[in-house]
């Protein structure tokens, strides 16, 4: 990846358009400079204060006391747009989306193409705001306001935990009993982590659990199911033995909160469930692991 970080003065003492800037500062040519700007690679800081911003028009002026980031990487550039997701409620204030594992919630300094966070963006043609995050490798829901006004009030109300937030996972070990509930109350990262584990399904090698958690600290059930034995299948990360040829099984199963505007109750769940491995698919697991 190439960096360039500057002030415009250094290139310019009076205002200048971006695209003749960063031809001048990154030795590219226009149709380049265009695709990572519309990709989300270039960001400014006017007058070199407050909050740095992603910049998509190219024919911009900028001044010389401006402060600009582009982040050239070829190879994230050429990585396919989001052609489709599935939202599966909505209102005037926010929507709940189908976040497909492998796919980011949100972009990097590089780009933003490839994230849902922009594909919807793209669909609703104004900026929205994201409320929480699922790990890239994770499959399920996510929720995103659509104004500033409904980010706040939505960003509180997952800080307050009033949100309930389940998961479904299949995890290595056998041994699990279905119905069994366990609260597990170990801190990650210094701060209190608090989740709660119900059996669903098991046999001698996995188990199948449901998953609610009270904080939202990083990779929290990742990091607290592989804490008591039972690393989730698949994970890249966390556990030992746990590989799995079809990726990650964690599932962000459902949300459900009441509405701060109708009053009402909202439960949303994902069309899609987890289940045990088959014997086949038991033995495939197994060999993957040598």
């Amino acid at each position: 990846m190439k960096v360039f970080e500057f002030l415009v003065q250094k290139y310019s003492n009076k205002k200048i358009k971006l695209v003749e800037l960063l031809k001048l500062v990154a030795s590219l040519n226009e149709k380049d400079i265009l695709d990572a700007a519309q990709k989300g690679a270039v960001w400014i800081q006017k007058n070199n204060m407050g909050k740095i911003l992603r910049i998509r028009d190219i024919e911009t002026e900028v001044s010389p006391q401006d402060k600009i980031n582009f982040y050239f990487d070829k190879k994230i550039l050429s990585y396919p747009e989001i052609s489709n997701a599935d939202c599966l409620y909505q209102t005037k204030n926010y929507s709940i989306w189908i976040k497909a594992a492998g796919v980011l919630a949100q972009g990097t300094q590089a780009s933003d193409h490839t994230s849902l966070f922009r594909f919807i963006e793209r669909q609703k043609g104004h900026d929205i705001f994201l409320i929480h995050r699922l790990d890239r490798e994770t499959d399920g829901l996510m929720i995103v306001a659509h104004h500033s006004q409904a980010a706040g009030i939505l960003g509180e109300m997952f800080q307050q935990n009033v949100v309930k937030k389940t998961y479904e996972a299949i995890v290595k070990g056998g041994g699990l009993i279905p119905g069994h509930v366990e609260l597990i109350e170990k801190k990650l990262d210094g701060k209190a982590a608090t989740t709660i584990i119900e059996v669903m399904d098991s046999d001698k090698d996995f188990g199948l659990l449901k998953v609610e958690i009270k904080t939202g600290r990083l990779h929290q059930i990742r990091r607290h199911l592989e804490s008591i034995g039972h690393p989730v299948m698949g994970d890249p990360k966390y556990g030992k033995g746990n590989k799995n040829r079809e990726g990650l099984q964690l599932l962000a199963k459902s949300l459900e909160f009441m509405d701060p505007w109708s009053k009402k109750v909202v439960s949303v769940s994902h069309p899609r469930s987890l289940k045990l491995p088959q014997k086949d698919d038991q033995n495939s697991v197994k060999n993957s692991n040598i």
